[in-house]
């Protein structure tokens, strides 16, 4: 029976298969990065009033946070996952996983865990993993952005703190993020002591005022309960 021909490594002296580079496959990972290429850090535009996600132009996607939709968008939005055709990349990446990385709601960051593999010198094949960093930037859609500016409005909540201090206030911006208590305004505006929000229908905004007052019942109530 036959031995496989297998050359040393040259840099760690390892018995490896034949390859252009005559290089093993651990070596050859810790020299070669296989990422370079593909954007780790992506800018993702949101409709802050009707959550929607823009895709592409007069094109905006309803997807829920960390569902398959939200990262069939963020995987296509990645430049160097995908080569153009034609090119000399185009068959040698391929996306072989993608997964959620936990972040926090109100961050205004998407994180995701790809795991790629890529043809390097002599055809050898390596595996990587990485992640991609998308960065959720408010843009109102065309449809909310026509709604507010033929005047549709019909409800404004105005929410103010005039203090000194505004841990009140940012706390319940941060809840407001969290909970998506802000779903279905039309627009919102922010100035130095506190935020505009602007619903079509002044049930919509009724709703938010009875969020916002019941957010602020619990705080205090928990204040009063760990002063005991």
């Amino acid at each position: 029976m036959s031995t496989p021909l297998q050359i040393l490594c040259c840099l760690c002296g390892t018995p490896t298969p034949p390859n252009a580079s005559a290089t093993c496959t651990s070596c050859l990972s810790t020299q070669s990065d296989i990422t370079r290429g593909v954007n780790t850090e992506v800018t993702l535009h949101q409709c802050r009033s009707c959550q929607r996600w823009f895709k592409e132009e007069n094109k905006w996607l309803g997807c829920d946070l960390e569902s398959r939709e939200l990262m069939g968008l963020c995987l296509e939005k990645t430049s160097g996952l995908k080569p153009k055709r034609g090119t000399k990349e185009e068959h040698k990446i391929k996306l072989t996983d993608a997964s959620w990385v936990w972040t926090e709601p109100h961050s205004m960051r998407l994180k995701v865990k790809a795991t790629i593999q890529k043809e390097v010198d002599g055809g050898v094949i390596l595996q990587q993993s990485f992640i991609i960093t998308y960065i959720v930037r408010n843009q109102q859609c065309p449809g909310c952005q026509a709604n507010f500016t033929q005047g549709a409005w019909k409800h404004l909540v105005q929410v103010r703190q005039r203090v000194g201090h505004k841990r009140t206030f940012l706390y319940l911006e941060q809840i407001i993020l969290k909970k998506q208590g802000s779903k279905g305004a039309l627009s919102i505006e922010v100035f130095k002591d506190g935020m505009d929000f602007y619903f079509g229908e002044r049930g919509k905004g009724e709703r938010f005022i009875d969020f916002l007052e019941n957010e602020v019942r619990e705080r205090r109530e928990r204040e009063r309960v760990e002063e005991r």
